[in-house]
């Protein structure tokens, strides 16, 4: 449900002179009494029926219509003199500013043109401006419901009665019970959504609640004797959404109806959850109770999340509004909390814009800042979620307008209205404190005292292989275990190829019948003709053999260094069948080791050899120790071969796992290897540890120029 908030008329500069006679009144304009302020303070509606807004107007507001037609200079001492309140002339001329900007007057003549033309420059230089706002929110009436609404509405009255309330009460209580006890089965119906027929149902169903929602607010409205000018949908960061223009019952004087037509959507889709929930116990397997079940849970779920936030004009802000008394809620507690920053920061000593009770007035700080907070995160969530929706050149620029515009703009003119009043700024204690903390914020953005890198490293054997089955087989002999220690070109494991020793004894056999045929071919005529033949197929078949011998030679696997056995897989057991490529055991050299770490690619211009680093084992047992960078990369790493330091495993490094199973840096990486300033033997295990680089000394600003500098150039496909 959306609707248009009363908005209070305040005391507008004037640079106008009063004429002797006001302008008239539009003739179609709506006065009727409003609700009172939280103080008592009695209020009046001033309604726009061709704009369809709604302006709330205080007790010296209304006195100064009710005399319009007075010569404009008398209007002010009549009601000084009839009434307790103390207006001045130019009380009378801010209403008057405030009635010509909204269009209430009737303009005549050269100053009626000059308001006109004013209005549409203004209206074409908003045209961009309304773009930017809307473009990822578009409301479009579809409907004029309010005469169906009044012929249909003796049909619904009874859902309103205490018997349906009691009634709704039973059916939640009794379907809850009968859920609980076949807990399982509902549960079961979550997987069917995953499928395309889940997914339509889904959809018809979330169309038939949200239609429900609305009808809520719309009855109801209509029950408490308000207009529903139109029904549509709005177009949420591309997102459908209903809504129900209830803005008409700003006319109601009672904040308790006001509160029931703001919660009547929710009730609704709480109501229908509840007979949902009861019926879904009775329906057959199908689309229907999967329909049924989505009412009973998804649905009211995500209704209470969306529009019980307050600090969206939606369901909730207008009950939090209600509750406190306080149209307007948003712009009034906004105008509070500027004039706390102010006073905090610079301490002009205004005056404070509204009065309110101690417990009200911290309550708007408290909601105007966490409204603050929340606009920042979502607007960063709607620049993010425009970037991905997009390809990716328009998606930077329609990011870089919503970051500048819903969360730069507001910023830029905040300062802007400090820079304004620059000349009325005293020397005081929030002056000196303002001077303290910027001056401190900008000493730590802008001073480059930061110049250690951190990143992810391993330290182990600076020599070290992996040995790897040549074809499949199985191993038949085993003759070393973790922590043997081996020579360059001892066996360490014996494997059997069935398949290799029948291709062995085929190619013998062969090679022999060929030989005989060459032998024997003076005595026959036929074999001296082919003699050509047979000597090239005895060549290439020796050459096959002899392929076939050395892959019989790799299934004895050799250590190729001297070192010592790290590991043996799993697997590296006698009797066991292996396949090709698999791993058997890592043999390093103990005598030297080595650390890698891999650094991001904002840190890799700071980091060059002979750069100190130091390394943090993540072992708690192990010692730090100094490192020197021997060589950096100047390629990223397009896939990590190391899985302890991926993210999948624990390790530092985010990773994605593609298609192939290989791990995919999510950032641009690039490897630094560095050595140990004393030498050190190598650890039995690779070792997982963070690495502290020394490097160019950068400042927190740069740093986060450079990386939105990259990530733009990178991202654009520049």
């Amino acid at each position: 449900m959306f609707a248009s908030a009363p908005v209070a008329v305040g005391n507008a500069p004037v640079d106008e002179q009063l004429p002797a006679k006001l302008p008239p009144l539009r003739e179609e304009l709506e006065l009727f009494p409003g609700a009172p302020t939280i103080d008592g303070e009695p209020t009046w509606i001033l309604r726009d029926p061709v704009a369809h807004r709604f302006y709330r107007i205080g007790w010296q507001e209304h006195e100064i219509l009710l005399r319009w037609e007075m010569p404009s200079g008398a209007i002010a001492r009549d009601i000084s003199k009839l009434t307790t309140l103390h207006t001045e002339t130019s009380d009378v001329a801010a209403l008057l500013k405030f009635l010509a900007t909204h269009n209430l007057i009737q303009s005549r003549g050269p100053m009626a043109l000059k308001r006109l033309k004013e209005h549409a420059e203004k209206v074409q230089k908003r045209d961009i401006v309304w773009l930017i706002k809307n473009y990822l929110f578009i409301r479009i009436p579809l409907v004029k419901p309010d005469k169906f609404l009044e012929r249909t509405i003796h049909l619904v009255r009874w859902l309103g009665t205490k018997a349906f309330l009691w009634l709704t009460i039973l059916a939640g209580i009794t379907g809850v019970w009968l859920v609980q006890r076949n807990w399982d089965g509902f549960l079961t119906q979550f997987p069917y959504f995953f499928s395309f027929q889940g997914v339509v149902v889904m959809f018809f169903t979330l169309a038939f609640a949200k239609v429900l929602h609305e009808l809520g607010h719309a009855y109801t409205c209509k029950h408490f004797g308000c207009k529903v000018p139109s029904m549509g949908v709005a177009f949420l960061v591309m997102w459908p959404v209903l809504y129900t223009d209830a803005s008409d019952s700003w006319r109601l004087t009672s904040r308790r109806q006001r509160f029931i037509i703001a919660s009547a959507g929710i009730a609704t889709e709480l109501a229908l959850a509840l007979y949902a929930t009861l019926l879904w116990n009775f329906l057959p397997d199908g689309p229907l109770r999967s329909s049924v079940f989505l009412l009973a849970t998804t649905t009211w779920i995500v209704t209470l999340f969306i529009n019980l936030n307050p600090f969206m004009r939606f369901d909730g802000y207008y009950l939090m509004s209600d509750s406190l008394g306080i149209p307007n809620l948003q712009d009034r507690a906004f105008a509070i909390a500027r004039w706390r920053m102010r006073e905090f920061f610079f301490g002009f000593n205004d005056p404070i814009p509204e009065r309110f009770p101690p417990s009200t007035y911290r309550l708007l700080l408290v909601y105007s800042y966490g409204t603050w907070i929340y606009r920042f995160f979502l607007f960063l969530g709607i620049a993010l979620l425009v970037y991905f929706l997009f390809f990716k050149a328009l998606g930077i620029v329609l990011m870089v307008i919503e970051l500048a515009w819903f969360i730069g703009r507001p910023v830029m003119n905040e300062i802007k209205a400090w820079l304004e009043r620059r000349n009325q700024l005293t020397l005081n204690s929030q002056t000196k404190r303002t001077v303290l903390i910027v001056g401190s914020l900008l000493l730590f953005l802008i001073i480059p005292w930061q110049s250690d890198s951190i990143a992810p490293g391993l330290w182990r054997a600076e020599t070290h292989t992996r040995l790897y089955t040549p074809l499949p087989a199985q191993i038949t002999a085993v003759h070393v275990s973790p922590g043997s220690i081996v020579r360059e070109g001892e066996v360490l494991f014996e494997l059997n190829s069935p398949q290799l020793d029948y291709e062995l004894e085929q190619g013998r056999i062969i090679i022999g019948l060929l030989e005989w045929q060459t032998e024997f071919q003076g005595f026959n005529a036929d074999l001296l003709e082919r003699a050509p033949v047979i000597w090239q197929q005895l060549q290439a078949e020796t050459a096959t053999q002899r392929a076939r011998a050395a892959q019989a030679d790799r299934l004895l696997v050799r250590s190729p260094i001297d070192g010592v056995v790290r590991e043996t897989a799993q697997v590296a057991n006698v009797g066991t069948w292996v396949s090709q490529n698999e791993l058997l055991a890592v043999v390093l050299a103990p005598s030297q080791s080595t650390v890698e770490a891999w650094v991001s690619e904002n840190d890799l211009s700071r980091i060059s050899a002979p750069s100190r680093g130091r390394f943090y084992p993540e072992d708690p047992t192990r010692t730090p120790f100094d490192v020197t960078v021997s060589a950096v990369d100047t390629a990223s790493t397009r896939e990590l071969q190391e899985p302890y330091l991926a993210s999948v495993h624990g390790g530092g490094i985010a990773v994605r796992v593609d298609q192939n199973e290989s791990l995919v840096p999510d950032n641009p990486v690039y490897r630094v290897r560095m050595t140990p300033v004393e030498a050190l033997e190598a650890p039995e295990q690779i070792l997982r540890g963070t690495v502290r680089i020394e490097g160019e000394r950068r400042s927190i600003l740069g740093r986060l120029w450079r990386s939105a500098v990259t990530i733009l150039v990178r991202e654009s496909g520049f």
